[in-house]
């Protein structure tokens, strides 16, 4: 089990009050208590219900993070979970393997039936000009895709004739 778990509520209770240099009818205050429901807790070695469990953490995060974070992991929380944090930026995606630009480099040659090796250079400088004017790759193809071809009016059958 983690350390958080293994830790009774009623220790961590005397711990945030602790960490918050309050008294236990302040403490009871804090989270909505009273303070006879502080000191049942406290002198109970099962400590509060575990409901209580984040409003404690919330009242000890400012003061004391590390414990606010011990306090939620007891409940199976964190502190992202009770908002008290912002999570952490997804990692970046990897990066894609270099060849994967011989792919568009060889449909821009096969459109225009020339060595790839020739049209390298006129892709680059494209793409650097696109970036450059802020502009995604959605965004220029949508510009250069061809217009909608309209259908042809149907030609109506003479009658009789």
């Amino acid at each position: 089990m983690t350390k958080s778990l293994d830790e009774s509520r009623a220790t961590l209770l005397i711990e945030a009050s602790r960490a918050l240099g309050v008294t236990q009818e302040e403490l009871g205050r804090r989270i909505g208590v009273s303070r006879r429901s502080i000191v049942r807790w406290t002198a109970d070695s099962s400590g509060y219900p575990s409901y209580y469990g984040p409003h404690l953490a919330r009242a000890v995060f400012p003061r004391d993070p590390a414990l606010a974070a011990r306090i939620a992991g007891r409940e199976k929380e964190t502190l992202e979970s009770l908002g008290l944090v912002s999570p952490a930026p997804p990692p970046p995606p990897p990066e894609p393997p270099a060849h994967m630009a011989d792919l568009v480099v060889c449909a821009a040659a096969d459109a225009l039936d020339v060595s790839p090796r020739a049209v390298r250079p006129a892709l680059y400088a494209a793409f650097r000009r696109a970036r450059e004017a802020g502009l995604t790759l959605e965004q220029v193809e949508k510009m250069l895709a061809p217009p909608e071809a309209t259908p042809a009016p149907k030609k109506r059958a003479k009658k009789g004739g």
